[in-house]
């Protein structure tokens, strides 16, 4: 007497004495689905990759991160933070760093991650990250900035003349130019 035909299954079931010996089988559409599903997936990633090495340079962040970091700043690891956060709200992209470096030395003298001296220095951010967040979305939507030119949103936050040209003073510094800052005000 045969034994009745069993089920397809993946998994095989040998008996050898008293030892059991267990295959596994895969058939073969499904491993031709999976190489061909993981081809796709290497592409894509590759193709990530790529644009994610050949983005073209920003001469914005080979000035900030060389500023930053020929001062010792401890925030020079956050350029592309300070940049995309300007981007994203609409500043000048060396109004941010500016301001962390007037407030905190760029953070080498940030208490609890407070960059800017934001509400008298008495906030507290979890991270750089959201410190740049938060400063620079109030510094595009807050009533007390939004709409204001460059000199306007300094006057906000901080009143003192000095204060105002030193932060434009850094900002010239960054860029290596009195121009843009011309273009800003």
């Amino acid at each position: 007497m045969t034994a009745p035909p069993r089920e397809p299954s993946i998994w095989d079931f040998k008996e050898k004495g008293n030892d059991i010996f267990i295959t596994q089988f895969w058939p073969k559409g499904l491993v031709v689905l999976a190489g061909f599903l993981g081809a796709v997936t290497a592409a894509g990633e590759i193709e990530r990759d790529v644009t994610r090495i050949h983005r073209p340079a920003d001469s914005r962040e080979v000035l900030l991160r060389r500023f930053l970091q020929e001062r010792g700043c401890p925030v020079a690891d956050s350029t592309s933070t300070f940049l995309a956060e300007a981007d994203e709200h609409g500043l000048d992209w060396r109004l941010l760093p500016s301001l962390a470096f007037v407030e905190s030395t760029c953070g080498k003298f940030a208490r609890n991650n407070n960059l800017f001296g934001w509400a008298n220095g008495n906030s507290r951010f979890a991270t750089r990250r959201d410190a740049i967040h938060e400063v620079a979305r109030s510094m595009a939507e807050d009533p007390a900035y939004f709409g204001k030119s460059l000199k306007g949103k300094l006057w906000s936050f901080n009143q003192g003349v000095e204060y105002r040209r030193m932060v434009m003073f850094v900002m010239e510094q960054i860029s290596g130019s009195r121009n843009e800052l011309v273009l800003a005000e």
